[in-house]
């Protein structure tokens, strides 16, 4: 997992931290605590955290508005994933809600060595994006033609491309699209990941975008901005 993996764990009692600790005390792992939300997503906007530990519900602030606040654009924390941990009774009411990101959601009553399991998968798969939009997309790779497919899951940092050809984690490309309200969105990104057909129910691959013309990302920015909100 690397020598600089960061966690900040939010609002959870010490009862948890106790069960849960010892799986985190490893020597590439530095871990961070907050009591409140709102604390934690001050401090998530600034430094980069890799993994967002937290209680659900979250004592001062809605799920929603938590993770809007930590994957906006300015924050050093856009890409972190999120592991929730709540009790049986909530456990589909987490997962309804967090729409974007890659996470999981345990119970709370799962033997440490399986949440320790989901968070050291978290840390090594590639961001997940939030289903917000259908859109045909066309995209250019080094060398080859331009191919057009759809946009299927969009977000800020990325989306999810299908029914077009399959390409190598890794590749670069270029790429253009429309938003709903007609607005274009033009810019360059990489490949990040494979869909998992199981979960996502498509099959394409992830673009992590490295680059956004100016207007685009403001345009992208505040529509998924006032999506989020609907």
């Amino acid at each position: 997992m690397g020598d600089s993996q960061r966690i900040l764990a939010v609002a959870l009692d010490s009862e948890t931290l106790e069960r849960i600790g010892p799986v985190l005390r490893r020597s590439s792992l530095s871990v961070h605590t907050a009591a409140q939300a709102q604390d934690a997503a001050v401090l998530a906007a600034g430094e980069r955290f890799h993994l967002v530990i937290c209680r659900y519900p979250l004592p001062d602030l809605k799920l929603r508005e938590f993770v809007t606040a930590i994957r906006t654009t300015e924050s050093a924390s856009k890409d972190a994933s999120l592991l929730l941990l709540t009790i049986p009774e909530m456990m589909t009411e987490a997962r309804g809600g967090v729409e974007s990101g890659a996470f999981l959601v345990f119970s709370g009553q799962e033997n440490p060595g399986t949440i320790g399991r989901g968070a050291a998968h978290l840390l090594q798969v590639a961001p997940r994006f939030s289903p917000r939009t259908t859109a045909r997309v066309r995209v250019r790779f080094d060398g080859d033609e331009n191919f057009l497919g759809w946009v299927v899951n969009l977000s800020v940092t990325g989306m999810l491309v299908t029914n077009c050809p399959m390409m190598p984690v890794g590749r670069r490309c270029s790429f253009d699209f429309s938003l709903p309200n007609g607005e274009t969105v033009r810019g360059t990104g990489v490949v990040a990941r494979h869909a998992a057909p199981r979960r996502e129910k498509v099959t394409g691959f992830a673009i992590r975008f490295t680059a956004l013309e100016e207007s685009c990302r403001e345009s992208l920015e505040n529509w998924c901005r006032s999506d989020a909100h609907e």
